[in-house]
């Protein structure tokens, strides 16, 4: 039974990419294998060739979602051991390197070297796609593709450097020393633990009501606003003389706190507009009654 699961753009390119190079590989392998003389690169090339195929039946199981398809390790033919130290035959290795004019002239070293290629080419693929996987299983196998790649590449060049193919260049010990030894661990590899009265910065405050408000934070702000007393109503504007309007017309409606601060500042209340017309007209009254009781008296 089929179980399909998404996949993302990426990952689809780059698994259609893995796939092809896998192809490509074994035929090459194929072509290469009838100019094997030597009967150790033989038995190499044919271990190494039937785990490739086998891999590229568990991909292709494992992308189309048949089976489970499983990414098993690669097992070397024989045990890995240290790179050979010792000089390699000058009657076995050229300096002189070029490409051959006629498939008849292809050896063991170019076989062996085009194996080599082959696999690191593979590693590099199968590590890059591994990177834009999105499904965990995918991702998996691509990881453990390239670590069988790079494997079964230190496989052939063990063989390589021993038969003289590929020898192991290598730089003097004081160079090496001097490169090497540069680098000085740290002195304390922990992290400094954060001082106590340093306190994190919540980011839900941070920046202002403003830079609440542009990032979309209008429920944190409202919530920290006080529900007990409605907002004063300004009703200046509304019943004060056109002087007073004038004055004060930049200001909002709904703020009267600035509007106040500014009349106590003057020396006047804020309804010293409307009561001081009274006292006016009240004082002018009483002029007008002192003046005609006088006239009485005469």
């Amino acid at each position: 039974m089929m179980h399909s699961h998404p996949h993302g753009a990426h990952e689809v390119m780059e698994l259609h990419e893995v796939l092809n190079c896998a192809v490509d590989a074994l035929n090459t392998i194929q072509l290469y294998s009838p100019h094997v003389t030597d009967p150790e690169l033989a038995q190499l090339v044919y271990h190494q060739m039937t785990f490739m195929q086998n891999e590229y039946n568990s991909m292709v199981h494992t992308v189309q979602g048949v089976g489970a398809g499983e990414s098993l390790p690669y097992r070397p033919k024989r045990q890995m051991q240290a790179p050979f130290s010792g000089m390699p035959n000058p009657a076995a290795f050229s300096m002189q390197q070029q490409p051959n004019l006629h498939p008849s002239e292809v050896n063991d070293a170019d076989v062996a070297s085009a194996l080599l290629g082959i696999h690191k080419a593979g590693a590099k693929g199968k590590l890059h796609a591994s990177l834009e996987a999105s499904h965990p299983q995918i991702r998996e196998m691509l990881l453990q593709g390239a670590i069988n790649c790079s494997h079964q590449a230190y496989e052939v060049w063990q063989y390589m450097e021993r038969k003289g193919y590929y020898p192991l260049a290598v730089f003097p010990h004081t160079t090496s020393s001097q490169l090497l030894r540069a680098y000085q661990p740290l002195k304390q590899a922990m992290p400094q633990p954060m001082p106590n009265n340093v306190q994190p910065v919540n980011p839900a405050m941070a920046g202002g009501i403003s830079a609440q408000l542009a990032r979309g934070m209008t429920e944190s702000y409202a919530a920290s606003q006080s529900m007990g007393e409605p907002s004063p109503v300004n009703a200046s504007q509304i019943f004060s003389s056109p002087a007073y309007r004038e004055q004060y017309s930049h200001q909002p409606i709904g703020n009267t706190s600035m509007i106040t601060d500014e009349l106590q500042t003057a020396g006047a209340e804020p309804t010293g507009v409307l009561s001081q017309n009274v006292e006016e007209k009240a004082a002018r009254g009483r002029k007008k009654a002192t003046s005609s009781d006088m006239n009485i008296g005469h």
